[in-house]
């Protein structure tokens, strides 16, 4: 192998890693739940939901969490749902939907899924299964990540409508934005800040 073909190759190599993406990465979000000392820290692999991870890479690595972002849907025994940001211009951003990934894991308690509004429509909502979910599996529900620290926290987020399991409007928060859903539900909680890491600590 001649050096000038080596060193093509080796920029071949450079710039795929420069443009790909990662085969796994870890979420940490910092929250303001009560009590609650541990961040949420979530493992995303890429090979479970590939679509899903690259697009939440994206996101990420975006304005889309520069404001806090509310956990404004609490099931009991189900589910937390989050990924509406508290700015609004961020919601219009992120609103065009991606396609749907083959589901390959099954939702297990602590995975992280996308929620959607039937096929192919998955935009930034996502959800954290609070306990084993497998009929979500055949519903095409794609887990791409799973909870390794911090799950009590997950389960200590406040309720904002206990007596609904819609969780609160969400055409609403996606429009007005944080002060909206302050204004209705002061004691919210929120992802204050989210980052990515490079290892996940595992804790549960």
């Amino acid at each position: 192998m001649s050096i000038l073909y080596k060193l093509f190759f080796i920029l071949i190599l450079y710039k795929l890693s420069i443009n790909g993406y990662p085969s796994s990465y870890c979420i940490h979000f910092d929250t303001n739940v009560k009590d609650s000392k541990n961040p949420i820290i979530i493992n995303i692999t890429q090979s479970w939901s590939p679509i899903g991870a690259n697009h939440l890479y994206d996101i990420i690595n975006s304005n889309f969490y520069s404001l806090p972002s509310a956990f404004f849907r609490v099931v009991p025994n189900f589910v937390v749902q989050f990924g509406i940001s508290g700015d609004p211009i961020q919601n219009i951003i992120w609103n065009q939907p991606i396609q749907d990934d083959p589901v390959k894991m099954s939702n297990i308690k602590g995975t992280l899924s996308y929620a959607t509004a039937g096929p192919n429509t998955r935009t930034t909502q996502l959800f954290i299964n609070y306990v084993d979910n497998p009929r979500l599996d055949s519903l095409g529900f794609s887990p791409l990540g799973i909870v390794t620290t911090g799950f009590d926290t997950a389960l200590a987020i406040f309720n904002p409508t206990p007596g609904s399991s819609d969780g609160v409007d969400q055409d609403q928060y996606s429009e007005k934005g944080n002060q909206w859903i302050i204004d209705n539900y002061p004691q919210i909680n929120f992802i204050e800040k989210v980052s990515i890491i490079d290892h996940c600590p595992f804790t549960n």
